[in-house]
């Protein structure tokens, strides 16, 4: 196979992967990814070579998105503060000349009073028979851990099969 074939090829797979929106299990890609794995016999290390190009592409695009998506995030929480201050700012100065209305060319302006329960403002130590006591339990994975690898058999717990990956360096 060609250096263009298989070029085409990763490209096909990578085109297929966003047409699914990265859905693997559906029964496209995976009938690709099997006949492409039918034909490695061919080429083994220049397809897994090619293979595992696509895989560290795909995370590279994965991590520069992400990185755009966390600049994007800050850039709307800098304009989230900005707005909120200004809004502020425009309540103070409208509370101030006493208005509860103002009508301009594109809005109507309202200063209006938050619906729900009123805040509840405790003031000092609250009296024991004003308070309740909340009790959680959980399990103790740590200790239960540490007896399992000790050789104790506890009928409700038990270690799993660690996982696989692989390692593209």
């Amino acid at each position: 196979m060609r250096l263009l074939q298989i070029t085409d090829d990763m490209q096909a797979l990578d085109d297929l992967l966003a047409e699914v929106g990265g859905d693997v299990t559906d029964p496209k890609v995976s009938e690709i990814v099997d006949a492409w794995f039918a034909e490695i016999d061919a080429n083994l290390t220049g397809k897994v070579d090619n293979y595992a190009a696509l895989i560290t592409s795909i995370r590279a695009r994965a991590d520069i998105r992400r990185a755009e998506a966390e600049r994007l995030a800050r850039r709307a929480q800098v304009d989230e503060a900005s707005a909120d201050w200004l809004a502020a700012r425009l309540l103070a100065a409208l509370d101030a000349r006493g208005m509860k209305k103002l009508e301009t060319d594109r809005y109507a302006v309202s200063v209006v009073g938050n619906g729900g329960k009123a805040p509840l403002l405790l003031d000092g130590e609250v009296p024991a028979d004003w308070t309740k006591t909340v009790t959680r339990t959980e399990p103790d994975k740590e200790r239960i851990r540490l007896a399992i690898e000790a050789g104790q058999a506890l009928p409700f717990a038990r270690l799993g099969e660690r996982g696989k990956r692989l390692a593209i360096r």
